[in-house]
Order: structure tokens, then sequence, then C-alpha cells
């Protein structure tokens, strides 16, 4: 009796052992399998078209849809002079951002309370692509993290800066694709939705200052030549931000001088003074080229407004 009973004991032992066994590979097959769905969830990457891209704030596809605060290139601050490597967009604080192309996120700078680009991110479109997102009240997502365009990264904020704005950059060509470097920052309006029919007005002085009447939200200038009777100067925006944060900043560069007035109250245009170094010839002629090369001024002082 004892050995039968033992017998029984043995057998309900071994039944159980196996039930349990395999209910642990049921759970972890179960498990396995949510795993693979929730890596598969994340693994979905639109695709990067830089025909495609939004606004970062408005999610819009609309000419100028973000109101611009500061222009890229010569600007006007509180402190003075600046030549400025971005736009600026003003929103309030808490305001979601969203980025401009699908990509990775490959930085995500906390601020720790020292540093003029606040918490700030950056996502890579592409080897050579890249945008920057600073000032952020807060940060969204990791380094690593893959973003579609209907992802939050962030929310506007004034982290490193004296007002609610997301300053946005653009690069291309970066030597470390990995990590932003002003030097190699272009116009975010190469590859954002804009208003092509701004024009510049312009005014010839006889002290030989071109004052350039320019339109702020569309702001595209990426080159300015002043002609005069034996001599012409050629400044490249691109050639200016090249040379890095401090030397951009002064007024002149490649022996032509800037200066520049702060916008109108509404945002829309600003004046900009441009002149030889030194005031040593008189021009009679100024080309203005876009980024694309596109001459969008070409102007005589026998013609002027």
């Amino acid at each position: 009796m004892k050995r039968i009973f033992s017998s029984f004991i043995i057998s309900s032992l071994f039944a159980l052992i196996i039930t349990v066994n395999f209910s642990c590979v049921e759970s972890t097959d179960s498990i396995t399998e949510e795993v693979q769905e929730e890596e598969n969830e994340e693994q979905v990457r639109d695709t990067v078209d830089v025909n495609n891209a939004q606004w970062p704030i408005s999610q819009d596809r609309e000419q100028n849809s973000d109101l611009s605060y500061a222009q890229f290139g010569p600007r006007h601050l509180p402190s003075g002079y600046d030549f400025h490597a971005g736009i600026d967009l003003p929103a309030d604080r808490g305001t979601p951002v969203y980025p401009v192309l699908p990509g990775e996120v490959v930085e995500a700078d906390h601020w720790t309370g020292s540093g003029s680009a606040g918490n700030a991110i950056t996502v890579k479109h592409a080897d050579t692509l890249a945008t920057s997102y600073l000032h952020l009240d807060d940060i969204s997502v990791d380094v690593g993290d893959w973003v579609n365009q209907g992802d939050m990264i962030g929310r506007v904020g004034s982290t490193g800066a004296s007002y609610n704005h997301l300053h946005l950059g653009f690069f291309e060509n970066l030597p470390n694709p990995n990590q932003r470097d002003e030097r190699y920052s272009k116009n975010p309006l190469e590859i954002l939705p804009y208003d092509q029919s701004e024009e510049i007005h312009y005014t010839f002085s006889e002290q030989g200052i071109v004052t350039l009447n320019m339109p702020l939200q569309s702001m595209t200038t990426n080159s300015i030549e002043l002609i005069g009777e034996e001599e012409s100067r050629k400044a490249d925006y691109y050639d200016i931000v090249a040379k890095g944060w401090s030397d951009r900043k002064e007024k002149v560069q490649f022996e032509l001088y800037f200066d520049v007035d702060r916008r109108t109250d509404d945002h829309q245009r600003f004046n900009l003074f441009v002149g030889p170094q030194n005031m040593d010839f008189t021009p009679k002629r100024i080309i203005v080229q876009d980024f694309n090369g596109t001459v969008i001024l070409d102007a005589t002082n026998d013609e002027q407004d």
C-alpha cells in the first residue's frame, strides 16, 4: 500500500512539474511575442522627404506657418549686432514642439543652468542632414529614439534665453553627424515652405551705405555684392557662419560692413545696412542672391526706390 501511495505521490508531483513548466513556457512565449510586437511598433519609421518638411510648432506645411522673431543672418539684439545661425519661433511656454522631418535623436542635452542653448535636441535625418531645437522647457525623447513628424520631442521654453521661443537650426555636412556644429548651419528656409513673393527695397546713400529693407518672415538672402566703378566686394552668409561663433559676430565681413535695425513691431520687416569697409569706394550697384544662387535683387543707384 505504501508503495502504491508513494508511486501516486511521485506521479502527481511529476505531472505538476510538467504543468508548471508548460505554463512557464507559454508565459515566456507570450512575453516574447509582446516584446516583439513593441519592437515592431518602435521600428515604424516614416520616410525622410525634404520636400515634405513641416513647421515645428504648427505642424503645418503652409508658407510661413510659424511666426519668426529673428531671421538667419544679421540681426539686432538689445546688446547690439549679432549674426544668427538659425531662426527664432516664439510661442507660449509649454507649447509642443515636433521634428521638421523624421529622424533619429542624436543629442538630448539637459540644461544645467549654464550655456546659451538651454535644453536642446538634435535630430539626424540623414548622414548629411540634421536639425536642432533649442531653449526647450523640457525634453520628451532620449538619444537613440526615432521620431516621426507627429511625435512631440519637447516643449517651448526659455532655458538659456530671455523669452519663450524655439530656436530652430538646420545643418548640412556635419563632420560628426551626431553632433550639432553651428559652423555648418544653413538657413532653415532651405527646407521649410515660405512665401517667395516678398520684395527687398533699397536705398543708396551718398556716404556709401546701401539700406536694404528686408522681409523677415521670408528672409532668404545668402550673399550680398557691392560693385563700384573699379572694385567689387562680396560676402556670403554661409562663409560668415563657418568662421565660428565669435568671429561671425563681427560687423566687418570680407571687407564689407554690416549693421541692422530692430524688426518692425509687426515682425514683418527689418533694415539691413551694408557698405564697403572704411567706406573706401562708393557702391554703384548691389546684387543680392538667395541660398539657391538665384538673384533676388540687382539694382543700381540711379534707379533706387
